[in-house]
């Protein structure tokens, strides 16, 4: 997990039943790379908000690509995003071919939101990030759904 310190307090509150491995610059998370995960969490604001350039290195890197990468906005956002430089930051990370974009700011920070948040997590990594998997299990050919931010 590649987060600012108040968001990675809420992660590890979200995901207590996955071990997690924080790291605080682009390099660590690259070195850590070399171990096994089967997810990894980026924050917008991660290491002076280098996610971007975080998120084209893990995609570069050949054996990393098909990693399950979810790239999260906290509640720490300030009054600069609005809500169409949020939307704008949903395309960009996928386009960049990460598998989601959580506004934490739409999943209250208690049992209930937190719980949701869990469960996209747990999903992401059940099925690797490859939302394509549906599409080869029936034998149908996904039509690329809309792609909003979850809420």
């Amino acid at each position: 997990m590649a987060a600012t310190s108040d968001l990675r307090d809420r992660m590890r509150r979200i995901l207590a039943r996955h071990d997690l491995v924080a790291a605080d610059t682009s390099g660590q998370v690259m070195r850590q790379l070399e171990h096994q995960f089967g997810m990894v969490i980026l924050s917008v604001h991660f290491d002076d908000s280098q996610m971007f350039s975080l998120l084209g290195d893990i995609r570069a890197h050949s054996g990393y690509r098909k990693i399950p990468i979810l790239c999260v906005l906290g509640n720490n956002r300030g009054r600069a995003l609005t809500e169409i430089a949020i939307e704008g930051l949903d395309h960009a990370v996928k386009a960049m071919r990460a598998n989601g974009f959580l506004d934490l700011q739409h999943f209250a920070d208690d049992d209930e939101g937190n719980g949701r948040v869990a469960r996209i997590v747990d999903y992401l990594i059940l099925i690797d990030g490859d939302l394509q998997h549906i599409a080869r299990t029936t034998g149908e050919n996904l039509v690329p759904a809309d792609r909003r931010r979850a809420h």
